[in-house]
């Protein structure tokens, strides 16, 4: 820069920030007084759980660690929760890809391309035995990522190899996304309709919940992807009352099947989002706690306590990762997964700093460890219960945040509910509005964005190693499937397969999860056991 250039530099000149409002539109005062709040705070532990679900939280246990992981061949994804346990993370996280959730093996053509890329690849029963080698099942709490059908089907494999090594399930600690809705994409149409029929989707998700209820007591039958939701653009509001009103319409389903709430309300836990607005995260989080806690008690009826704790893991958002200037994400996740941890959060995953260019390497990964472990045992955030609590900005905000979820949440319930207005198309209309939004706020600089649209380097040169796949593993994995199939007895397939196309084609009102672990046992593939259902329902993948 020229001697001129200082002189002219805007920089120089004294700068300010393009606004003074929340990434949900709510202004923020230039000071907050006790006349902005002055309500009742219950300590930490105490309904409706305001400030936290225990009363000391983070000097009684730290949050888990739980780095989200999964490439490739269930080999190697097993290779790398074993580096990640080994570093300190304390729970597994285990993300399937894209054909596992859209219930398609590794051969089929549509999924070929995306064999391992954005996940482990799944579909047998040996896959699951390969994938959890050598990890104990019943002292390492997992967290496995697919929506149904195919929760049924990876859920029954893990219960299966539970029984294989002598397990009882009763001591299983995990959990199964499973949401009907959330998972893939958030909830947009076309992600959630086009590979099989959302009501036989939806069936099947509170199957696998019901089957779960009374069987693993510890394991948690539904995580509602909030943070995928979230991703899709829309604000905090969004996140937080669309998985709310998701949640509602399972809890009210299962009641209608005659299970008591506090049999099952205890076991269903959000992931949710922690973004760039610190103060309006922590606000959200502690929004949806009060918001949970009385609509338990109050709307479903809940007695037992626990029934009232929202409990949520945290996964930092990638949606401000940028590919320009990458190291700057270090700075972004690290202030995301403070607000997590302020916010009470009881499971984080410190997104990694290569996001925009690739899954983890072992480098990043280690750095979103260290990360959460320097904010847990160096910063002493975690020496106060709530050290927020009581700020007269927080509180404010947390009524507001409120109000305004709340107000959604019945906007929602007054259109027919959650699922009515998904599949009306109402649900993703507010999305593509908001991604609209957002993205004219990046292009007009109301959301600023560091190397991106403000301090930008025209001549940047980005160099940081990026994860690379192994070339041959997605021929591997094609082989894998085809020899597996060519191999087996087929007799005892075609038979568990006939019976569960029979329950589909009846439209029977039984729980289909143990035709389903049935075909598992049988030797079924993933897709094989989600064709027998599509075929009977008459359904078709498109193209």
């Amino acid at each position: 820069m020229s001697k001129e250039d200082i002189k002219s530099s805007v920089y120089l000149k004294g700068e300010r920030v393009p606004h003074y409002r929340s990434l949900s539109d709510i202004e923020y005062r230039e000071v907050y007084r006790r006349a902005d709040w002055d309500g009742e705070l219950p300590d930490p532990g105490q309904y409706p759980f305001t400030r936290g679900i225990h009363k000391d939280m983070y000097r009684g246990r730290l949050w888990t660690r739980r780095q989200q992981s999964g490439f490739g061949t269930p080999e190697e994804s097993n290779e790398r929760i074993k580096y990640l346990l080994k570093i300190g993370q304390t729970g597994v996280n285990m993300d399937a890809d894209v054909g596992t959730k859209l219930g398609l093996d590794p051969d089929y053509p549509l999924a070929r391309a995306d064999v391992g890329l954005q996940g482990t690849s799944l579909c047998t029963y040996e896959d699951m035995r390969a994938l959890f080698n050598d990890i104990p099942l019943d002292r390492v709490s997992s967290t496995l990522i697919v929506q149904p059908p195919c929760s049924a089907v990876i859920m029954s494999q893990y219960l299966l190899l539970a029984r294989e090594r002598g397990i009882p399930w009763e001591n299983l600690i995990g959990t199964i996304m499973n949401c009907a809705f959330t998972q893939f994409v958030g909830p947009t149409y076309q992600s959630a309709t086009t590979f099989f029929p959302i009501d036989l989707t939806t069936k099947i998700g509170l199957d696998v919940m019901e089957y779960l209820i009374p069987r693993v007591p510890r394991w948690n039958i539904v995580n509602v992807n909030a943070y995928n939701v979230r991703e899709c653009g829309v604000d905090a509001v969004h996140e937080a009352a669309f998985s709310m009103c998701v949640v509602a319409e399972y809890i009210q389903r299962l009641m209608d099947r005659g299970h008591d709430v506090d049999d099952f309300a205890g076991r269903m836990a959000f992931f949710t989002a922690a973004h760039m607005d610190l103060f309006e995260e922590v606000a959200k989080l502690r929004a949806m706690r009060r918001i949970w806690a009385r609509m338990l008690k109050e709307r479903f009826g809940a007695k037992n306590e626990k029934s009232m704790w929202f409990r949520t893991a945290i996964q930092t958002a990638a949606l401000p990762l940028t590919a320009q200037q990458p190291m700057n994400n270090i700075a972004r996740a690290t202030l995301q997964t403070l607000a997590a941890v302020l916010g009470g959060a009881q499971s984080i995953h410190t997104t990694g700093y290569d996001e925009a260019y690739s899954l983890p390497t072992e480098e990043s990964h280690k750095l979103s460890i260290r990360t959460q472990q320097i904010i847990a045992y160096e910063s002493k955030v975690v020496n106060s219960a709530d050290p927020l609590g009581g700020s007269y900005l927080v509180e404010r905000m947390t009524d507001d945040m409120e109000e305004q979820i709340l107000a959604l949440m019945k906007v929602v319930d007054d259109k027919g509910g959650f699922i009515q207005c998904f599949k009306e198309g109402w649900i993703e209309d507010r999305i593509n509005e908001a991604r609209y939004k957002m993205a004219e706020d990046i292009e007009t600089g109301a959301r600023p964005s560091v190397g991106v649209n403000i301090f930008k380097e025209e001549d940047e040169q980005v160099n940081i190693n990026i994860f690379r796949h192994e070339s041959d593993m997605q021929d591997k994995r094609i082989t894998y499937v085809q020899d597996y199939r060519r191999d087996r007895d087929d007799g005892p397939v075609r038979r568990a397969l006939d019976t569960l196309s029979e329950l589909t084609a009846k439209n029977a009102d039984v729980n289909f999860f143990e035709p389903i672990m049935a075909a598992v046992e049988a030797k079924a593939t993933n897709q094989e056991i989600c064709d027998a259902m599509r075929r009977a329902s008459g359904f078709s993948i498109p193209g």
